[in-house]
């Protein structure tokens, strides 16, 4: 028997004779023989030619890994084919994932004992398969769409993103020790994000060329942005001066570098630590939930608490559609209230008597 870790690669066409930036193309399967794996690589390589960011095609792979999982656990296939893929399997997946499925683990791979993932979940994991299932069939690798007739889980959850409340904005920043440089870092972040209303990824890879500090504006190139589109957006001069502080400060500390937010090391920072590192604050002090995103959407509620319009708001946080910024600037009772108070017309009206 010949060793596994002899076995010799199978070489086709030479890494050398391939032009540079040109990616190999992928030859497909008889479709009896075609894995759910390979059918996915070749989903992958019609995307990258359409120029989809290398973060969508990391998101196509983790919601795929979790249906390679069920089908090779739960359904028992070794090796799942892309005909093994049909609607019946797709209806016993979905049940799994909301009566069966453990949520999550944590940072030490310890599973979180709440069972079934929430529908909001669910449909964003059917949204893949749906795209991916739409674009097999119209290539012929299938002969029928296997998420046709499979409708969205319906849900009660109220379709809106929380941000902080003022009391938990002061207990984050309040915790992080201004002596300490990561958490000096840390806090200008999330004054930035509160600021500005970034994405994490966007506020993480900042660059000192792009901040305008006497302006008081930092740019957002195409290259960065989600939507493609290059926007300029308004600092604070509080965060601006910050920014500055602390880039000065990075200098001296690591010498030259281009980006303002960079780690214990001199390395840029990037929003996968800083999410970590927020998981490990919210351990410490206590609170059930914190995000990098929910400082973006904080900023976006009290801009419009604050008097800011709504179209104003789609462009400065780069939404395509207004229907998102929507669902970003939903109130609790207590801002309703606050606004209530503030402009009833009961107020002018009894002042008039």
């Amino acid at each position: 028997m010949v060793n596994d870790k002899n076995k010799r690669s199978f070489v086709d066409v030479r890494k050398r004779s391939l032009p540079k930036n040109i990616v190999r193309p992928i030859v497909v399967p008889e479709r009896e023989s075609l894995s759910l794996e390979q059918a996915v690589e070749f989903f992958v390589q019609a995307k990258r030619v359409e120029g989809v960011r290398d973060a969508t095609i990391k998101g196509y792979y983790e919601h795929i890994s979790y249906l390679l999982d069920y089908m090779t656990e739960r359904e028992g296939i070794a090796l799942p084919l892309l005909s093994d893929l049909d609607s019946a399997l797709i209806r016993r997946y979905i049940h799994y994932l909301l009566h069966d499925r453990v949520r999550y683990k944590d940072s030490e791979g310890r599973k979180d004992k709440t069972i079934g993932l929430s529908p909001t979940t669910v449909n964003i994991r059917l949204r893949t398969l749906r795209t991916m299932c739409r674009f097999w069939h119209k290539e012929g690798m299938t002969d029928s769409n296997a998420m046709e007739n499979i409708k969205p889980v319906k849900t009660d959850e109220v379709d809106e993103v929380r941000g902080f409340t003022d009391e938990e904005i002061s207990v984050i920043l309040n915790s992080l020790d201004d002596t300490r440089f990561a958490d000096w870092r840390d806090k200008v972040l999330i004054l930035l994000l509160l600021d500005t209303g970034l994405r994490p990824s966007e506020a993480c890879s900042l660059t000192i060329d792009r901040v305008d500090f006497i302006t008081h504006t930092l740019s957002v190139p195409s290259k960065i942005a989600k939507n493609r589109r290059n926007r300029e957006v308004p600092l604070s001069r509080e965060v601006s001066r910050l920014l500055k502080e602390l880039y000065e400060e990075s200098l001296e500390y690591f010498g030259e570098t281009e980006y303002v937010f960079n780690n214990a090391y001199g390395d840029p920072f990037n929003a996968d630590t800083f999410r970590k590192r927020l998981n490990r604050l919210k351990k410490r002090i206590g609170m059930e939930r914190i995000s990098p995103n929910m400082f973006r959407q904080t900023f976006c509620r009290k801009y419009i608490i604050n008097g800011g319009d709504i179209f104003t708001l789609q462009k400065i946080v780069d939404h395509a559609d207004i229907q998102t910024t929507r669902k970003y600037i939903q109130m609790d009772m207590t801002d309703i209230r606050g606004q209530h108070n503030k402009y009833s017309p009961v107020h002018r009206i009894l002042k008039r008597k």
